[in-house]
This record gives structure tokens, C-alpha cells and sequence, in this order.
């Protein structure tokens, strides 16, 4: 098998505001591997203040494994652990190639009984009240019933002043989520959590920035808890719902490694009775594909975070369409999405 690695750079329509900082473009190495009949594809591409691991120790690994795979595809895959969005990248190109082989397309090869959509929700991120409620609102006319709004960026009399906003345009009905990307404390995300829960608030992702502290919150909170950042591995996938009080754990497969170790957390998850939610990390159009895949074999049908090609204003490819609410997913072999 022949290995490609291919950088690519994307800029964003707008900067992306969160607790870990601001996104000003999305930079990653697309991976094809071929087998001289089919081609398979993985995006890997770590997120600034984020991920752990730098684009440079990322495309070092992925140089490295191209040259090992010969060797052995397992090894190869378990030497990239500790870098997992090099994993993610390369674990997705010959899952895509494998599909493809079969003349399956990628969730249907992941669990036969894969659904044909997934409902997605609208990520709002502007720190004015006004503009948040807006773009709340023009999600929600595209047929979007769920919405999560970043917080924990500014000041906490303005979080609530945006969350207040958001409802207030998008009505009772629609979920609202929040995600603090680990921006509060303990006793700070209480207050807020408390001072929230009126407004009908479904979970909030990484209140705090650890596996113990966001069970903490979990333990007092009025509203549910979820991991995101703090749980890059099966293991911490383990960790977090042993604890008991952490209802949600979000799964990127772009971060944990890859379709084949997301599946491995979101069962982990499942049968522990909490909620397993895909979600992408504002990826090109080859790693949303690839989420996409995993959220329709993943049995959930509560909303995916997968709707952020729009805040890409040029992409590497053509992603999934979103109808009323929901991404359809391709169904001819592999992903069913490649480079332009």
C-alpha cells in the first residue's frame, strides 16, 4: 500500500471564540492510502489549544508510519497512540479504503443497522448577545433543533446574558447545550450551572478541565455534565463514566484516534447507560465525513455536533448535506466524500 500526505490550510468565515483561546484558520495533513485499485482517505489535523499535539509532531508521525506500514498495519497504528489525531488520520484512510473494498459505505461497515442520517446541532460562538441570538436563529430556520453555545470566554454576567438571548430566539422547544471548554472552576461552574438551569439547559461539556472536577460539578450540579477535551482516550472514556455523575461524553474521532476507537468508546459508553455525542473539530469536509460515519453507527439519535463546514470559507472537499436538520450520509462505498 501506498501512502499520501497531503497539507492543507483553511480559513474561517469568521474567528471561533472559546475558552481555550481563538480559532483563526484549520490547518491538518489529508492521508490517502492506496491499494493500486482503491484510495481511502483520513484528515488529521490537530486543533491550537486543544490538541496536545503540534501539526509538526503530527506529520512527523504520519511520515514515519507511511514508511513502517508495511510492516504491520497493527503496529503501525499502535506506535501512533500517543499522537492520536496522526492515528485518527491514518486509522480513517484504510478504514475509507477497507469500506470501499467491500462496496460498503463507511457507517455500514462500522454497525449494519447504521442510520441513513443524523440529526445535528448549530454551534454558536459570538460573544455579543444580539449577534448570538441571530445566528441561534438562523440555525434554527434551517431546520435545526438543537443549538450549543460556547461559554465561559468572557465574563459570566455575559454568558448569561447570551444564553437568555438564545432562548429567547429560538423558543422553548429546541435544546439548548453548552460547552465552557473547561473555562470555569468548580465553584464558579456551580454558580452558573445554578444560575442557568431556568433556561432548560440539556448538559454542558467540560464545565471544568478535568475527568475529577466535571464529576464534581456532576455530583451538585442542577444541570447534567458531560466530557469532551478531558477524555482524549478509551481509557478516559472509562474514567469519566466510572465516576458515576457524568452523564455525556462527547467523542471526537478525530481526537481519540480514529472510527475504529471512537466505536470502541462510544460502546464503552452505551453500556454504561450515559449518552455518547460525535462531534467534529471544525474539520475539513474528509474529517466530518469520517464523524459523520461513526454518529450514524453509533445508535444515538440525539443531535451530533457535525454542522461546521459552514464556518469554513473554503474546504478541501464537498461535505454532506444538511436537510431540515439532519446530515445525510453518502451512501456509496468508503466515506463517500474525497478531496476536490
Amino acid at each position: 500500500m501506498i501512502v499520501d500526505l497531503r497539507n492543507y490550510r483553511l480559513g474561517l468565515v469568521s474567528n471561533l471564540s472559546t475558552a481555550h483561546g481563538v480559532v483563526h484558520q484549520r490547518e491538518g495533513i489529508l492521508v490517502s492510502v492506496t491499494d493500486g485499485e482503491y484510495v481511502g482517505w483520513g484528515d488529521a489535523a490537530p486543533m491550537p489549544g486543544w490538541s496536545t499535539s503540534s501539526l509538526e509532531l503530527v506529520s512527523a508521525s504520519l511520515a514515519v508510519a507511511a514508511a513502517n506500514l508495511e510492516t504491520g498495519i497493527d503496529a503501525t497504528l499502535d506506535a501512533l497512540e500517543a499522537v492520536p489525531e496522526a492515528r485518527a488520520g491514518l486509522a480513517g484512510a484504510l478504514a475509507d479504503l477497507t469500506a470501499r473494498r467491500r462496496g460498503l459505505s463507511l457507517s455500514r461497515s462500522l454497525d449494519p443497522g447504521a442510520s441513513a442520517s443524523v440529526a445535528v446541532n448549530g454551534l454558536v460562538s459570538a460573544s455579543d448577545p444580539a449577534e448570538a441570538a441571530a445566528d441561534a436563529r438562523r440555525a434554527f430556520d434551517t431546520g435545526i433543533r438543537t443549538i450549543k453555545l460556547k461559554v465561559a470566554a468572557g465574563s459570566p454576567t455575559l454568558d448569561l446574558e447570551r444564553a437568555a438571548a438564545v432562548r429567547d430566539a429560538v423558543g422553548p422547544d429546541v435544546e439548548l447545550r453548552l460547552d465552557a471548554n473547561g473555562g470555569w472552576t468548580v465553584p464558579v461552574a456551580l454558580q452558573m450551572l445554578d444560575a442557568l438551569a431556568p433556561l432548560h439547559i440539556s448538559f454542558c461539556e467540560e464545565p471544568v478541565d478535568s475527568i475529577a472536577g466535571i464529576a464534581e460539578v456532576g455530583a451538585a450540579s442542577a444541570v447534567p455534565v458531560a466530557t469532551d477535551e478531558s477524555a482524549r482516550s478509551v481509557d478516559d472514556v472509562a474514567e469519566a463514566i466510572g465516576t458515576g455523575t457524568i452523564d455525556v461524553v462527547v467523542v471526537k474521532p478525530s481526537a481519540i484516534g480514529g472510527p475504529d476507537l471512537a466505536m470502541q468508546a462510544i460502546r464503552l459508553v452505551r453500556e454504561f447507560g450515559a449518552t455518547p455525542i460525535v462531534t467534529t473539530m471544525v474539520d475539513s469536509a474528509v474529517g466530518v465525513a469520517h464523524a459523520l460515519h461513526v454518529a450514524a453507527a453509533s445508535g444515538v439519535e440525539m443531535a451530533h455536533g457535525l454542522a461546521t463546514s459552514a464556518l469554513l470559507r473554503d474546504d478541501v472537499g464537498e461535505s454532506p448535506p444538511i436537510i431540515d436538520g439532519r446530515m445525510v450520509v453518502p451512501d456509496g462505498p468508503g466515506i463517500g466524500v474525497g478531496p476536490l
